[in-house]
């Protein structure tokens, strides 16, 4: 199969596998005729909306949510469709090839495990959007919000649906990003902060465990299917360290101990982002990969006894912390650390009850504890407070968002006849035959099973908590809240939002009274693992032990929330939790971090490159002495001209790096760049001459910019000890590199890949310069590497020059949106139109005259190059460097306004926009089942023009086009008019025109080449 090439499978169970050339086991297409379902269809449109949703919510406010909503709840629907075809057996699965070399694709499964999770993410995730259109104020509503959490649900689609572990891992990292920026929305909070960063290091440290794992389980078994795997795991004790691996992610992403300490503060983020990512969906992660997992590994020593003992200790936690909160987030934020810690438990037990328990409860609490943020939202929005102290019977005034509440919380508490009882009845049924089996310790079971009723018992008493805090009782500042908390929302829509919680909490409620229906769906997520036997979903299985432990847990959590739960205030967080190790972790490698920085980074530029190429000398002369080379035969040059040139080259070097002069410096080692590009030139290559002098113009103009609020000379001390050390390191560095230069061109044994290019260019990159083809086609994804580093270096300079801090700023400058003056009129002695607003002893008419004649010359040939360079010298990077020349032109001319009037666009957007034009064309092959990159031509008729070529690599090139023209703007915004700007305040220390040290502008001469 071809790179990219797309392809879909339906396998059944009473499908074979075959293997392919490659060695990796393939799923023989089967049911010939039969419906191939589009898997991959709501992932596509999750990323769509995505990216048009933020710009949408500018013209919907918070309307907006409602079209996320909607296309959840289809995808809802969508899925629902397929759960028959799935439950009688038949596994989806469909595959995008993405690295055919490394047996890597983009490979999505939907079985009975992830239809669950998908039903779950898209179901309350359409709940939770739409309630969203309540929640948020479309004044205060960030534009971003909306499309971070549409990424967010459809990167949990992925997570949940990939096949391939690789992109199981990629789904993985990005939910961990969405979630940092979910509740880092509100930046200017160091609360926020905090908590982002918090939850972005301790769940990518896990995501990087998995990221080893999953390729080292790979290499194992053969393949990196994740169904495959399970059905021929590998063995050995490398196979089982990358189990290990696996779990040290599932563990973080679910904040389990020790790693629990990250959720309840992630729960600073809005109250929608909450209960969807941090209650329903991103934390239920590292449930799903440990229950994918069970049926092939839970045989690994130390698979079980990780699971349950973390996983205990994480309920048990989670549970006491939760009934010592005042805050009802909080409370429920640690009550979520602890149910997570039971389902961990559940599962962790690994046999066919304890999956299905496991599952079932994962669904359960999706629902109730999603139901549950909503409700506390509503309190919040409407009483001002989420403190219990002040709280207190809102079931008067809210009776509907009472009645959601309390069914909510019975399934929380695990109270008959919810779907939750259910779900724990099982689990407590396979804790309880976990004590027979012989694959588990008898210790084990009885820990596990203890486990679970003693961490119910906290749940029964934080629920207590909750719900006679919130909706019965009158807290001791009640009356003075709700007097200060003035109804915010009074109207219809105010009361009808409890609709949304009930709406979850009642399927809760239903799902109780559909076990057998449930436990159908579910049989094959478990009917594959190996131990137990197995059970069903009931409200009714007789009595036995798992009855006992519920009910012996749901009145001891009454009598514990009578006697401690009452009366509990917040506690100090104790001076050795996880959550204050990792503080002072973090507070020690900062410190560490300060003190390494502050003895290699002395600001010194000389030392920090002295120090890079004394560290490239070093290993480079280590590499030599074991290593036998001998030096190519060489000539001094091939022509007269080649000599002069390189002369003259190595000449106008050595008096740069002698003379005092910066103008006379820069001007010398422009020099140097210009006969490079005369070599170039001499050795047949024009494509490459064009561009290096292209560069070197936008280079002298930049240093130039520089220049001239810059001292005249350099430091005039003598070279003594330091600077001769300097010297000789530079001589030696240049040398070092001559010399392995030369070996490299000796060592060569094989024909170069360069060689090929000539007919590579022809045959599929439909173009006769080489090197275009080589940019845009061949090397494309190094072009987009380049082009990278051309945004970081503008944004970088940006970020220096046009700096802001959050320190208040001491002037007093006025806030809200001021426009730029209005360009001042032209006149019939200005040649352009920023010019009469020049002090007319600054301004060059005759550089106006030529600039109003070159630039709409200049930019014709930059189109010109740009669509010739695919056959001719030019293309993207030369015609973007003539287009950003020209705007140079302009400003040298007449400075700020007439850049702003020459190109009034923001350089950043044509960054962007450049960089997302040409990853889009090479992407774009893909979806028309082609390879990423490939190239196609057609032939078009253009009257008055004949046939032309076009190739689809142009679009790449106009990318290319927009970032450099996009960089070369922002240079000259930054080193020009910003610099400026800087000069006029006072702001910039420069260097003293006889020492290192810096002294105020304002102790400065301005230099006599001081431009405008």
């Amino acid at each position: 199969m071809a790179f990219g090439e797309y392809a879909h499978r339906s396998r059944c169970y009473n499908c074979s596998q075959h293997t392919d050339r490659s060695g990796r086991r393939r799923v023989s297409p089967c049911c010939p005729g039969q419906e191939r379902p589009l898997v991959i269809v709501p992932l596509v449109i999750s990323a769509l909306l995505a990216l048009i949703t933020s710009p949408l919510s500018k013209r919907m406010g918070r309307w907006v949510f409602l079209v996320p909503a909607i296309a959840s709840a289809v995808g809802f629907v969508w899925f629902a469709s397929l759960a028959p075809r799935v439950w009688s057996g038949d596994a989806l699965v469909e595959t995008v090839t993405w690295i055919p070399s490394l047996g890597i694709d983009f490979g999505f499964r939907l079985g009975s495990l992830q239809l669950l999770l998908a039903l779950v993410v898209t179901g309350v995730g359409a709940m939770i959007l739409a309630y969203s259109v309540w929640y948020f104020e479309t004044r205060t509503l960030k534009a971003r919000t909306v499309g971070l959490l549409t990424g967010f649900a459809g990167s949990m689609l992925a997570l949940v649906l990939a096949d391939d572990i690789i992109v199981l891992v990629i789904a993985w990292e990005l939910t961990t990003v969405f979630s940092y920026l979910l509740v880092g929305l509100n930046h200017s909070s160091r609360r926020n902060r905090s908590a982002a960063q918090t939850a972005l290091i301790v769940t990518t440290a896990g995501g990087l465990s998995m990221l080893v794992g999953a390729l080292i389980l790979g290499s194992e078994a053969g393949t990196y299917s994740l169904a495959d795997i399970i059905a021929s795991p590998p063995e050995g004790v490398l196979a089982a360290t990358s189990v290990m691996l696996l779990l040290v992610g599932a563990l973080t992403k679910s904040a389990n101990f020790p790693f629990h300490f990250w959720l309840p503060g992630a729960m600073a983020a809005p109250t929608p982002v909450s209960a969807f990512l941090h209650a329903a969906a991103m934390v239920k992660a590292g449930i799903y990969l440990a229950a994918a997992l069970v049926p092939a590994f839970a045989g690994v020593p130390l698979f079980r006894p990780v699971l349950i003992l973390l996983g205990v200790a994480t309920m048990i936690i989670g549970a006491w912390r939760a009934l010592s909160q005042t805050d009802i987030k909080v409370l429920l934020a640690h009550g979520t650390v602890s149910q997570l810690g039971l389902l961990m438990t559940v599962v962790g037990i690994g046999t066919k009850a304890s999956v299905l328990g496991g599952l079932a409860l994962l669904a359960a609490h999706a629902m109730f504890k999603a139901a549950l943020f909503m409700v506390v939202g509503v309190v919040d929005k409407q009483y001002g407070t989420r403190d219990l102290n002040k709280l207190g019977a809102v079931a008067r005034e809210r009776p509907v968002l009472a009645v959601a509440a309390v069914v909510a919380a019975a399934a929380m508490a695990g109270i008959p006849p919810t779907f939750a009882f259910t779900a724990k009845e099982v689990g407590l049924e396979a804790a309880w035959e976990a004590i027979g089996l012989a694959a588990i310790p008898d210790w084990l079971g009885l820990f596990a099973f203890a486990g679970i009723i003693i961490g119910s018992i906290g749940t029964v008493a934080y629920t207590l908590r909750f719900i006679v805090g919130t909706f019965i009782s009158v807290g001791s500042s009640a009356e003075q809240a709700r007097a200060e908390a003035p109804a915010l929302r009074t109207g219809p829509r105010s009361h009808l939002v409890g609709l949304f919680p009930l709406s979850l909490a009642l399927l809760g409620l239903a799902g109780g009274f559909l076990g057998d229906s449930v436990t159908s769906a579910l049989h094959g997520a478990f009917s594959d693992v190996a131990d137990g036997h197995e059970s069903y979903l009931a409200l009714w299985h007789g009595f036995t032990p798992a009855l006992a432990g519920s009910v012996f847990a749901i009145f001891g959590g009454a009598v514990a929330w009578f006697v401690l739960g009452r009366r509990m205030n917040e506690p100090e967080e104790p001076r050795y939790s996880a959550g204050a190790v990792y503080a002072a972790f973090m507070r020690d490698l900062d410190r560490m971090a300060v003190e390494v920085t502050g003895r290699t980074q002395s600001g010194s530029l000389p030392i920090h490159i002295s120090t890079i190429i004394v560290t490239l000398l070093v290993l480079t002369l280590g590499g030599l002495m074991f290593t036998s080379f001998a030096f190519p035969e060489t000539v001094f040059a091939d022509s007269i001209g080649q000599a002069v040139v390189g002369i003259a080259i190595s000449v106008c070097a050595v008096i740069a790096a002698n003379t005092r002069g910066r103008l006379k410096t820069f001007m010398l080692l422009g020099a140097v760049g210009y006969g490079t590009a005369l070599m170039f030139l001499l050795h047949g290559a024009p494509d490459l001459a064009l561009t290096q002098v292209l560069a070197e113009t936008v280079m002298l103009v930049l240093l130039v910019l520089v220049l001239r609020h810059l001292p005249k000379y350099f430091t005039n001390r003598p070279l003594k000890g330091a600077r001769w050390l300097r010297a000789l390191i530079a001589v030696v560095g240049g040398l070092m590199a001559a010399i392995v230069t030369l070996l490299a061109i000796g060592a060569r044994s094989e024909r170069p890949i360069s060689d090929r290019f000539y007919e590579m260019a022809y045959e599929f990159g439909y173009g006769q310069n080489i090197v275009n083809v080589t940019l845009v086609d061949i090397r494309a994804w190094d072009t987009v590497g380049e082009i990278s580093v051309l945004l970081v270096a503008a944004t970088g300079v940006a970020s220096l020059i046009f700096l802001r801090t959050r320190v208040v700023d001491p002037t007093g400058t006025l806030k809200g949106r001021r426009g730029r003056p209005a360009p001042v009129e032209s006149t019939s002695t200005s040649w352009l139109r920023a010019g009469g607003g020049i002090d007319m002893h600054a301004r060059a008419p005759m550089l106006e005259m030529m600039t109003r004649l070159l630039f709409p010359v200049m930019l014709v040939v930059s189109v010109y190059l740009l669509f010739a360079g695919h056959n001719d010298p030019g293309g993207g990077f030369i015609a973007g460097m003539v287009a950003g020349i020209a705007l140079c032109v302009r400003y040298l001319a007449a400075g700020a306004l007439e850049l702003a009037d020459a190109a009034p666009i923001d350089a950043g957007k044509l960054l962007g926009g450049g960089i997302a034009l040409a990853a889009l064309t090479l992407i774009a092959p893909v979806f028309f089942g082609g390879s990423v990159g490939q190239s196609y031509d057609t032939y078009v008729t253009i009257w008055g023009m004949g046939e032309i070529h076009l190739v689809t690599s142009l679009l790449f090139d106009v990318g290319v086009y927009l970032v450099v023209v996009g960089t070369v703007l922002d240079f000259i915004r930054s080193l020009g008019s910003g610099i400026d700007a800087h000069w006029r305040n006072d702001q910039t220390p420069v260097p003293s025109a006889h020492s290192d040290r810096t002294l105020p502008m304002s102790q400065n001469t301005r230099w006599q080449g001081g431009g405008r």
